[in-house]
């Protein structure tokens, strides 16, 4: 078609011209004959009978009766049973396969290895162009001739291809080293088969613009790389042209220059309908070339401007998902590679979507890994060997519970205890296993001068149980506050607003009642104590985000061997690794704890206050004791009997009595003569114990003196009870103390160091309970005080849990406070309740 004539004047519109003797019509105008034209015909350019035109040429009929014309040929399946005649397929293929056939045409057999490659190198269903190209010139490389361009690799041995150990060239993390970053090599293909151009990785791959200014960070040695970016779909038809890639890495060879093809793994290839490359690597089908985008393929053929600029494909092919895998050798040498592979994941949008304004998401990753059967091997031998401390740890502890409970033969509970115990110190275990070796791989990689490691790539997961029972342990236990005050002289002047106190016999009494004040007051300090702590949730959680997030060592998790405390300067392309995550994480969460409890320890409790010691002072100024059972036949004594023998006086008298004991003239506050101990572990007998429940047994289904619901008033013979049982453990825990009862006595000793060390009483309790020396507050076990290494683990899993999950420490950290916060209020409400119940005081005056 021309609106020209040959000497230039206009011929008034489109006009359809017979092309001259030596030209035949092309694409976009009459253009030279081929050289087949001739040979055919004698001279002339005429393709006579016994050929056919085909693609611009004159090709026999007997060679192209060779190559079969049949609609599944040009025929491609796509997703969702969608089938097409490619109108690109139907114009070149027999027309590429002869001439690559027949006349070792190179441009020809590229065209041909492309329709393989849209294909997704599928070839055993119908006759199509990778089945032709397997039967023309071999299924793999051992015997393709030079000029046709390698597809397959032999089948079922990517094992061994992707364990070649040709490659010689020695990487280093080392900026200042040449073979700091990958070599590699792309040759670009335009769909006829041309060399569009040859040059490194970064250079000529293009996949989205967000990536293309991040190619440093792509082929950086030990970098991983992972950044994704949306497309227009629109783009997919009108920016981008469907090219075909070869990729090679450079190295060198005893200073030989060598280039080594890199082998891809296409994941939407099949076999007899099955997706092959998704499965084991023993039936992977490695190929070669690949494409990004095919906006070529999908325009089908019968369509009356299947050529036509304007006309679009009506599937477009994109890659989803290209990963490139780097493994390192070991064994041979620091720095040294297997082949690396590219994985490749297509995904499809159909033409309907032109005009929707969506977007597809793509994205790169280089990712850096290793074998680690020997690391894993190693830590499971330091888990089995942790393990067995840990169970026979347990069998100790569940030892101890047993004989503390007073149990005498395997039961349920026992069992159950045992399991609990073991899960924690398992937990426990399995947790420093993971941090030390997290630890291990986070230093080495980043400060390894020669590599010999990449990190590990699988998220660990663990668990922690021994909370619920340090919880539950601490909302059951029993005990009794005992006050030693004794009755006073009564006032020969009656109070006119208050009733007298009358004993058995209906007579006014001639002491004065006892003060219940004191009792309540150290029931409600010893309410608050439960949930005290020595680290400070609040400002640790705090603490933790300024180092992590504001002073940047957050940054130092990016799974890069470049150590800085500034943010990626290639954006978010370099991902984090949760194995440095979680040993920075942690690292900086127990630096702080250990400066919190350090902090503690030196300075506010020895310079400002311990409060387990002011409670136990509180306790002997106000002339109360505490009994704590832990288990049924072990527990705790708080011994703060008065020295001066009374507390319930003015505020001169507490002066007169604190300057006395400062001056030492009067006893001190020990349990025994001369001794200033006052705390003490306890093994009660079984007939101690049964004597406490039977004084118990008739509130044991009541919850001490609280208001009861619908705020009716108590009955009076309920009140009654309580009352009568209050005064009934009173004066049994006053009458034991002091050796007053004749089956119940006890003996004062110190505990053996075998047993301190187990925390097990190997002494047998038959006729006398003992009392155990305890200088070091043992009683704390009981609160929450006692177990801050539980709860800081506790704590360090769960924010490190929900990390890992969500990666932002900003929500671990608040979910992490919550949930801390709202166990402590539940924790303080139960305990609460066991106090009211065990101690019989009203729980109307708990604060």
């Amino acid at each position: 078609m021309v609106d020209k004539g040959l000497n230039g004047t206009s011929l008034g519109g489109m006009v359809c011209v017979k092309c001259s003797n030596d030209t035949v019509p092309g694409a976009k105008g009459c253009v030279p004959c081929h050289a087949s034209y001739y040979a055919a015909s004698g001279g002339f350019c005429v393709c006579p009978e016994t050929h056919e035109e085909l693609g611009g040429t004159c090709i026999p009929l007997a060679e192209l009766s060779k190559i079969p014309d049949r609609k599944s040929t040009y025929t491609i399946q796509y997703g969702g049973g969608l089938a097409l005649e490619s109108a690109f397929l139907k114009a070149h293929f027999r027309a590429a396969a002869h001439s690559c056939t027949f006349q070792q045409n190179s441009s020809a057999c590229h065209t041909l290895s492309n329709m393989c490659v849209l294909l997704h190198y599928e070839f055993d269903g119908d006759f199509n162009a990778c089945q032709y190209y397997r039967e023309e010139f071999g299924e793999n490389y051992i015997t393709l001739p030079d000029h046709v361009p390698w597809l397959y690799y032999p089948e079922g041995e990517a094992n061994v291809y992707t364990s070649k150990t040709k490659l010689k060239t020695t990487y280093s993390f080392n900026d200042g080293d040449p073979n700091s970053s990958l070599n590699f090599t792309v040759a670009k293909y335009s769909a006829d088969g041309h060399l569009l151009e040859y040059g490194r990785l970064e250079e000529v791959l293009t996949l989205c613009p967000l990536i293309d200014f991040r190619f440093d960070a792509v082929v950086k040695f030990g970098v991983t790389f992972s950044q994704q970016c949306f497309l227009n779909v629109k783009d997919l038809w009108d920016t981008y042209e469907t090219v075909f890639y070869d990729v090679f890495l450079q190295y060198y060879d005893k200073e030989e220059h060598m280039m080594y093809a890199v082998p891809v793994l296409n994941r939407n290839y099949k076999e007899n309908g099955v997706l092959l490359n998704q499965e084991s690597e023993m039936k992977w089908q490695l190929t070669r070339r690949f494409f990004l985008i095919d906006n070529l393929s999908g325009r089908e053929a019968g369509s009356p401007n299947a050529w036509d600029e304007e006309e679009r494909a009506r599937v477009v092919r994109y890659v989803r998902n290209m990963e490139i895998i780097i493994q390192l050798r070991e064994g041979e040498g620091h720095g040294l590679i297997y082949p690396p592979l590219i994985k490749l994941t297509y995904d499809e949008v159909e033409d309907n979507y032109y005009d929707s304004n969506r977007k597809v998401e793509v994205g790169l990753k280089v990712q850096y890994t290793m074998n680690f059967s020997k690391i894993q091997e190693d830590l499971s031998i330091a888990i089995g060997v942790v393990s067995c401390f840990a169970v026979l740890w347990s069998i100790i502890a569940t030892w101890s519970w047993f004989r503390r409970c007073g149990r005498v033969g395997l039961d349920i509970p026992t069992i159950f205890h045992f399991v609990i115990v073991v899960c924690g110190n398992l937990a426990t275990v399995f947790w420093l296993v993971m941090f030390f070796s997290c630890l291990y791989w986070t230093i080495f990689f980043k400060r390894q001068d020669v590599v010999h490691l990449f990190l590990l790539t699988q998220t660990p997961r663990d668990r922690h149980q021994a909370v619920v029972y340090v919880v539950y342990v601490q909302i059951t236990i029993d005990m009794f506050i005992i006050d030693w005050e004794q009755p006073r002289a009564r006032n020969s002047i009656p109070h006119p607003q208050l009733n007298m106190s009358l004993d058995d016999e209906g007579k006014q009494r001639a002491e004065q009642p006892i003060s219940i004040w004191r009792t309540y007051f150290i029931a409600n300090e010893w309410n608050e104590l439960q949930t005290h702590r020595k680290v400070n949730v609040g400002l640790q959680l705090f603490l933790t985000l300024l180092f992590l997030k504001v002073m940047g060592f957050e940054n130092l998790s990016i799974m890069s061997p470049d150590s800085s405390f500034q943010d990626d300067p290639q954006g978010s392309s370099v991902p984090q690794s949760f194995v440095c995550r979680f040993a920075i994480s942690i690292s900086i969460y127990l630096a702080i704890v250990v400066a919190q409890w350090l902090f503690k320890l030196m300075i506010y409790e020895r310079y400002v206050e311990n409060k387990l010691q002011q409670f136990i002072d509180l306790c002997s100024i106000a002339n109360i004791s505490i009994f704590i059972l832990e288990h049924k036949m072990y527990g705790y004594y708080i011994h703060g009997r008065s020295a001066h023998g009374f507390a319930d006086v003015d505020m001169q008298s507490i002066y007169e009595q604190m300057k006395r004991e400062e001056e030492d003239l009067c006893g001190h506050r020990g349990l025994e003569p001369s001794s200033e101990c006052q705390t003490f572990e306890v093994a009660v007998t079984p007939r101690f114990r049964e004597k406490y429940d039977t004084i118990l047994q008739p509130l044991h289904r009541r919850r001490g003196l609280g208001r009861p619901a619908g705020r009716i008033r108590m009955a009076s013979d309920q009140l009654e009870q309580s009352f009568q049982a209050h005064e009934a453990l009173k004066r049994f825990f006053g009458m034991f103390l002091q050796h007053a009862l004749k089956n119940l006595d006890y003996i004062i000793k110190e505990k053996l160091f075998l047993e301190g060390l187990l925390d097990l009483e190997f002494q047998e309790t038959d006729d006398r309970c003992l009392l155990f020396r305890d200088n070091k507050h043992t009683f704390r076990r009981v609160l929450f005080y006692g177990h801050e290494a539980t709860f800081v683990l506790f704590e360090m899993l769960l924010f490190t849990f929900i990390d890992i999950v969500s990666g932002d420490f900003v929500l671990a950290a608040v979910v992490t406070f919550t949930l801390v916060v709202l166990l402590e209020k539940v924790c303080s409400a139960s305990g609460r309740n066991n106090v009211v119940h065990k101690t019989l005081v009203d729980q109307r005056f708990l604060m």
